[in-house]
């Protein structure tokens, strides 16, 4: 349910409700869960249309976090 809430937060954010939270709610998320999904949501949401608009390319890219200190590229291990 948490990633309806997520798609239409999205995609038809003119169709979102006070229902649509209160379904969360009633599953079993907590305020605090309900508003990281929106914040996460929004986040990325934002992130991406900046990129787009800008016509940024990323072809290629490695997108995530950075590897540890180390000689080692595949050394994801942040320890």
């Amino acid at each position: 349910m948490g990633i309806e809430y997520a798609a239409k937060l999205t995609l038809n954010l003119k169709e979102l409700k006070k229902q649509d939270i209160l379904k969360l709610k009633f599953i079993g998320f907590s305020d605090g869960e309900i508003l990281e999904i929106n914040q996460v949501s929004s986040y990325f949401n934002y992130v991406n249309r900046t990129v787009a608009g800008l016509g940024v390319k990323l072809d290629g890219d490695i997108l995530g976090l950075s590897p540890n200190d180390s000689d080692d590229p595949n050394n994801w291990k942040h320890s």
